[in-house]
Parts: C-alpha cells; structure tokens; sequence
C-alpha cells in the first residue's frame, strides 16, 4: 500500500525540534506564517486552537506515549509536553473523521517517542531567556522487549511580557507498558498545574489529572483492545473586573477494539463510550451532564495501485439529544515520486458546555473535501501543496482570550447560518549538507451567510494569509565533533479583526528572528531572537488596566540545552 501524503506542515524530527528554541508542539504549529498560528503561543497562551476558523475540530493534540492531555476537553492548556520529550513531530491531515467520531477535527498534531530498547534513555532540557524566563524538564524511560517504563517531569516559570504578567506551569506523569505473547498492558497517568496574570488584572488557576489503562491481544491476523481513559481539572479566574467562578469538569470513557489485518487488506470495529459531566460555580453557574456512544467500522484496500480507506460512523450524543451517521472516504497513491491523497468527511462536533448566556446546546457540522500532494523521491528538494475546502453549519464561535478559563467563562455559541471555506497550503525546501533554504505559505477564503437586520456579525479572527522564508547554512568543525548552524527566518501574518466593544482591524505584519545551534554529541545548544525589528503590535484582547488592546512584547531571546543521554 502507499503511504499517505506528506503532511499540512513539514515533518520535524528529534533534532529540528532540540534546535527550534521552541518550548513545545503547540508553539511550533502556532508559529507565524503557519495555518495553526496562535498569536504569541511561544509564551504559553491559551487562545481558542484554530483551523481555517475552526475553534471546535480544528486540530487537536496528540501524544500516544502519554497520558491525554485535553481530557476533559480542552485541559490544563497551558502545561503541555516540551518539545524535547518528542522524537518526531507533524501534521496529520488524512481525513478519518468517522473512525474518530465526536472527537473529529480537519487535522491531527501528533508528537511520538521513539521505541524503549534495553538502554536507558533520558532527555534532559533547559531554556532561560527574555521575560526572567526559567524552565526545565526530564523525561527518562527504560525497557526491554518484555518491559519498559518512562517518567516525565516538567516546570517552568516567567516574568511579565507580551500583554501577560508573571505566570508558571508544571507537569509530572508515569507510563509503563508489560508485554506477553501476544498481549500487551500499558498504563498512563499525568497531572498538570498552571497559573497566568494578565496586565488587566485578571488571573487563572488551573490544575488537572488524567490517566489510562489499555488491554490488547493479537493473535494472528485478529487483534483486539480494551481501553479506560479518565480525566478531571478545575479552573478558577479573578482579578481585575471579574468576580470569582470556577470550573470543574470530568470524562470516563471506555473504548473497545477489533480488527483484521490480511496482507494489504484490513477490516476494524470500534465502539466508545463517554461519561461527561461540567460544573461552574459562581458567575455564570450551570451544572451539565452527557453520555454519548459512538460506533464505527473501517475498512482498508488496495486499489488501483493505491490505498483506499472507507468508513461510517454511528452515535448518539445525550447533550445536543442527536443520532448521527458519519462517513469518511480517502484514497491515497504513490506515482512517479509523488503521494497524493483525496479525502472527503463529515465532521461533528456537540457543543453542549460552557455556552453563552442564553444559548442552547447545539452540535456543530461539516462536509470538507481535501487534496493533497507532496514529493518523497527527491533527497535536496521537497515541494508539497494541499487544498481543503468545506461547509460549515452552526459554526462555534469563542472569544479569542489568551487564558482559557477566560474564554470558556465568557462562553461559545452558534454563528447564524453557514460557513464556507478554502484553505490553501504549500511549501518548497531544499537543503544539502552545508545550507537549506525554504519558503512555506497559506491563504484561506471564506464567507459566511448574510446575516439578518439587527444582527451582529462576529469577528474575522483569523489571518487570511501567511508565510514563512528561511535560509540558513550548517559545518562541521574538530573533525566533525562540533555542529553549527544558522538560519533566518521572515514571517508573514495577514490581517484579521478583534472585538473591542467594536470591531477593529489588526493590521498584517512581518517579523524576522534568527536561529543558532551547537551540537555536542549528544548535546544541543539553540539560540533564538524574536522580533528582531524591534516592533510592539496590537493583540487581540483588550488590556482593563490601560484601557487600551494588549500589546505584544518587543524583542525576545531565549537559550535552550536539550542533552539526549544513553546509558
């Protein structure tokens, strides 16, 4: 079978990511110039994710050698895994909506660790920079091919900054996994601290606990898996103009598993249960609960030389009272060094929490079509280009606050009528063994139904364009003991709107940044300045205590070590 195309982003692999000067996975995807670009995700905000105007089934966070993360949904936001705990990072964009039922989204950020082996393996990182920033983080796993187990720990603190005051984040987790015959057990648990100030005055204390249990047998071409996941985290905000509210939510869900694997040839059952339940206390309370059932069958082939992947998808979702069919269809091929995919979905997505005042659940809606292709023969070169297009109906819309809690507290709700879209994407890289250079881009049309006299229009969040060109050269000295490297980059962010009691216009920008590296065997130094033009912008939450939009930071600098230790 050919594999899927290359995905939405560039692949980043261990070492890309140790020399980014990047604190984790969101960042990087949240980068300017990129589609998931999350205004100053580098210093830990928690705005709404978004995809192509998405904010519910954008894109979500993937780590399948962890704990969830955004279980409860969205979680602790701000304590996530740093991006040295990754050995590879990328974009999945292959449609699969009917397999993944409730949870769907147009695109999959997915972080993987390389497999245990008998030596241990640690990985210790850490960064100091602008902002009195002071982080570290140790993640140290060891196995065998009957065994292994891993432990992570993460802290990290800062100063006041791009419209923020002082704030810190923490995560601890353990995972194990046991291997017998054809059976496998693995358990997962992680808990997550993190606490912001913004210049208004207000605050958010978050805090959350998650974990999972998976039972799996393969026999043959027949495998089976039984899964437990739970979760729970409390939100509180304060400060400046808000009085005290808090959040509590909680989710179990339990997952069961069958496939048939013959040669080219698969056949999978899936069915999943949840158990949610939302509680906020003082302003704004409400206490929700919901059960939902999802089942799916998914079947894989050959044809015509390619892979074509065909599923469906039933469920019921207590909180929107909805029975929903989803299909999903790919095909993807492999022809004269070019991947190419083809997908359709249907995505849903049930809004049944942390709604504005006066609004009812309701379930959000999509049929999204998507192209892609990308070369994968070429050694110096790599071109890749996608086009996703899709309607929308009852689109969420949320406020794009920094802080999560913030957000949720002022609640989502449903945009008037239908949301259609065009995402376009692509890049062109070449490196060789002494310089690489690249340029990558998007540029996304939309437009939504005309709205009813009396009836305000939202904000355009999003930029309608962005970019990223780089150009940079690497040596080896001492014999190649010691690697250098340099790089610059131009980002591009297009225009885009903020609701400030009236909407405003957030004009487009360009912002340049240098990187360096030093690799020391199994040691790497990264540096990186930020907004090397110097330049303060507008961002898009408003600052109580001036009166005036919250402006981003000035220059910035940050030094990471990331040493990979084997022993």
């Amino acid at each position: 079978m050919a594999p899927a195309a290359r995905p939405q982003a560039p692949d980043a692999g261990a070492t890309a990511l140790a020399c980014s000067g990047l604190p984790d996975g969101v960042s990087w995807w949240g980068e300017p110039g990129r589609p998931g670009w999350l205004p100053e995700a580098w210093l830990g905000t928690a705005c709404p994710a978004s995809l192509a105007g998405l904010v519910v089934g954008g894109w979500r966070l993937e780590e399948p050698d962890r704990a969830p993360g955004a279980l409860p949904w969205p979680g602790v936001v701000p304590a996530r895994s740093p991006l040295a705990w990754y050995d590879s990072l990328e974009v999945r964009a292959d449609g699969g909506a009917a397999w993944a039922g409730f949870d769907g989204a147009l695109a999959e950020l997915r972080g993987t660790a390389a497999p245990g082996g008998r030596r241990a393996r640690s990985t210790f990182a850490l960064a100091n920079g602008s902002h009195a920033l002071d982080e570290y983080s140790l993640t140290l796993a060891r196995g065998d091919t009957l065994k292994d187990a891993g432990v992570d720990v993460m802290s990290g603190t800062r100063g006041a900054g791009g419209g923020f005051e002082a704030a810190g984040r923490h995560l601890w987790g353990v995972r194990s996994r046991v291997r017998r015959g054809g059976q496998r057990l693995e358990a997962r648990f992680a808990q997550r601290g993190a606490a912001g100030r913004l210049e208004g005055g207000e605050e958010e204390a978050a805090s959350g606990r998650s974990g999972s249990v998976a039972w799996s047998l393969r026999r043959g071409d027949l495998g089976y898996r039984l899964g437990f996941t739970r979760g729970l985290d409390r939100h509180e905000s304060f400060g400046g103009l808000l009085g005290f509210s808090a959040r509590e939510a909680q989710e179990t869900r339990l997952t069961a598993e069958t496939e048939r694997v013959r040669g080219q040839r698969e056949l999978a059952v899936r069915v999943q249960w949840s158990d949610a339940a939302v509680t906020r206390f003082s302003s704004g309370a409400f206490a929700r609960q919901a059960r939902s059932l999802w089942g799916a069958m998914r079947g894989v082939m050959p044809v015509a030389g390619g892979r074509l992947e065909v599923a469906v998808g039933l469920g019921r979702h207590d909180g929107v009272k909805r029975l929903e069919a989803v299909p999903s269809a790919a095909f993807s091929a492999r022809r004269h060094g070019v991947d190419a995919t083809v997908s359709l979905d249907r995505l849903v997505a049930p809004v049944w929490t942390d709604l504005a005042p006066g609004v009812e659940p309701f379930l959000q809606r999509a049929w999204v079509a998507t192209v892609k292709a990308a070369t994968v023969d070429s050694q110096a070169w790599h071109v890749r280009g996608s086009l996703r297009g899709g309607r929308v109906y009852s689109r969420a819309l949320a406020d794009r606050l920094p802080l999560e809690e913030l957000w949720l507290r002022s609640g989502l709700r449903p945009e008037y009528g239908t949301y259609d879209f065009a995402l376009i994407e692509g890049g062109l890289e070449w490196e060789d063994r002494h310089a690489e250079a690249g340029v990558e881009g998007f540029g996304l049309a939309h437009r939504s139904t005309a709205l009813p006299a009396g009836v305000a229009r939202g904000p355009r969040a999003d930029p309608d364009v962005g970019f990223r060109a780089w150009a940079g050269g690497r040596t080896m000295l001492f014999g190649g003991d010691l690697g250098v490297g340099v790089r610059v980059l131009a980002e591009g962010v297009g225009a885009r709107e903020a609701d400030f009691g009236r909407l405003r216009r957030l004009p487009a920008f360009v912002t340049f940044s240098l990187e360096g590296n030093l690799i020391l065997g199994d040691a790497t130094v990264g540096f990186r300045a930020r907004n090397l033009e110097d330049r303060a912008r507008e961002l898009p939450w408003w600052d109580s205590s001036a009166g005036l939009p919250a402006t981003a930071g000035r220059r910035d600098v940050r030094i990471t070590l990331v040493w990979r230790l084997f022993n």
